[in-house]
């Protein structure tokens, strides 16, 4: 691999937009020559496919569907065993609103934990697989600070967001023996696509005190640096990780938004977004 370059050949799920599309367009900038991209969007992602090939990729993959679809997780595990992949991105995701067993849409939640979650783990042990054998890799799971909070009407989300950061954190303490770097990327409120999904109102989208609006290239440049980081330690046979290489909070305000929170009693937080 070249020096510098992070990865070679990579895999990018949520690739059509905001985090996902930032990292693969960092990577490609950095020197990877293939990438596999997926999305629910087929015409966008034909068209990012094709910026990323006149950007330098050499080849670019793409799966369009729904991850929740059994034969789509299946294409992406069949692709990364045909592939000696460097580095895998698990980002995609949705949002859904509601209080369980009120408005929530139960199979929706259910669908959520699939994509977020055990998908995400099936697309690990895949990768994982080629990287143990070659000793090297990087996977980088995009979580959310919200995984540390309790949150009304969105239980299941940062439940799943919690799961990103334990799963990643306990994998990257497995992996690191092997020259494997895993990072849970865990972002406060970013400018992308998903709030869109939700709403089309964009007035909230505005920095207030310490909570600040980040563009998904930050998130990206932050998330890259860190694994660079990371992997230099294992270069050098340092095999326990780094915990700010590992759960990577980008920009300084959330840092220091997290730090409060670890310090702030639960109940207190209960009480703050108790309806």
């Amino acid at each position: 691999m070249a020096q510098g370059t992070l990865a070679h050949t990579a895999v990018i799920t949520g690739a059509t937009s905001g985090i996902g599309l930032a990292i693969a367009r960092a990577l490609v900038a950095d020197g990877c020559t293939t990438l596999i991209i997926g999305g629910r969007r087929g015409e966008l992602l034909a068209e990012r496919a094709r910026e990323l090939h006149a950007a330098g990729a050499a080849t670019v993959e793409t799966v369009v569907g729904d991850l929740a679809d059994e034969a789509i997780a299946k294409q992406f595990e069949h692709l990364i065993d045909r592939y000696e992949v460097d580095l895998l991105c698990n980002n995609a995701g949705f949002g859904v609103g509601g209080s369980v067993g009120a408005d929530a849409k139960t199979d929706l939640l259910v669908q959520m934990i699939d994509v977020h979650a055990g998908i995400p783990l099936r697309l690990c042990a895949a990768a994982m697989r080629g990287m143990r054998q070659r000793r090297h890799g990087i996977i980088i799971n995009v979580g959310s600070l919200a995984g540390r909070l309790a949150v009304p009407g969105a239980a299941t989300y940062v439940a799943t967001k919690a799961f990103t950061e334990r799963l990643s954190e306990s994998l990257a303490v497995e992996a690191a023996a092997f020259g494997i770097v895993v990072q849970a990327l865990t972002p406060g409120f970013v400018k992308t696509d998903f709030h869109r999904d939700i709403t089309d109102d964009r007035s909230h989208q505005k920095d207030a005190g310490l909570v600040r609006w980040l563009t998904a290239e930050h998130v990206a440049a932050a998330s890259l640096k860190a694994a660079r980081a990371a992997r230099a330690r294992l270069i050098h046979g340092r095999t326990v990780p780094m915990r700010r290489h590992t759960v990577v909070v980008p920009g300084w305000t959330y840092r220091l938004l997290a730090a409060i929170s670890n310090a702030v009693p639960r109940s207190l937080q209960y009480r703050a977004v108790a309806r």
